[in-house]
This record gives C-alpha cells, structure tokens and sequence, in this order.
C-alpha cells in the first residue's frame, strides 16, 4: 500500500497498519493499474512511472494543462489526467497526451 504525504511517497508493508517515512519524488496523485504500471503525478503535471511497486521512479513526461486534479491509470499505457484546464488521455505510455474535455474558467456565479 502506498500514500502521498507531504515528505514524498509512504510505503505500507502491513496492510496500512504501519507506513515507512515518506521518499521522494513528492507525488499528488497515484493511480496503480497493473503491476508494472504505478504511475504518479505532481501537482505541476510531471508524471513519474514505477515498475516494482514505487521503491523507484523514472520521470516518464509531462501532462499538460496546468495543476493536477486527478489521475487514473487504466493500464500500462493507458492514462487519464484531470487539470486545470482539461481531461488529457495518453494511450502510450504518457509520451503524448490528448485533450478529451476542456474546461472553461468561470466568472464564479
């Protein structure tokens, strides 16, 4: 099991009983559809991939769109991330993205 907390990513051997002190990188959100496919994502869109269960990260690119505000990795290639902006898709393994709704800043009434 793993958490974001604000010192990076806390890791749970015992089902959540107990975490390790968090490690970096600082992640938001993370979104583990497969084995080989933990993906997480910062708050500025740079996307990270683990392939054995986040003990490490490689950078695997960027979202577009401005501040993250959600992540779901459907499998090892396929990924939706929610910005600011829009919902951006990646169908290969986060190299390119895909605007699939955009969204439009409002006037607050």
């Amino acid at each position: 099991m793993l958490a974001t907390s604000a010192d990076g990513i806390a890791k749970s051997s015992d089902g959540g009983r107990t975490f390790a002190p968090g490690k970096q990188p600082m992640i938001a959100f993370l979104s583990w559809a497969t084995p080989a496919a933990l993906y997480g994502i910062d708050d500025t869109g740079g996307l990270s991939r683990s392939t054995d269960g986040g003990s490490t990260w490689a950078k695997a690119g960027s979202v577009p769109g401005g501040q993250t505000q959600a992540l779901t990795a459907v499998d090892d290639q396929h990924i939706l991330a929610a910005t600011q902006t829009g919902v951006y898709e990646s169908r290969d393994s986060s190299r390119t993205f895909t605007k699939r709704f955009a969204v439009e800043a409002g006037d607050g009434h």
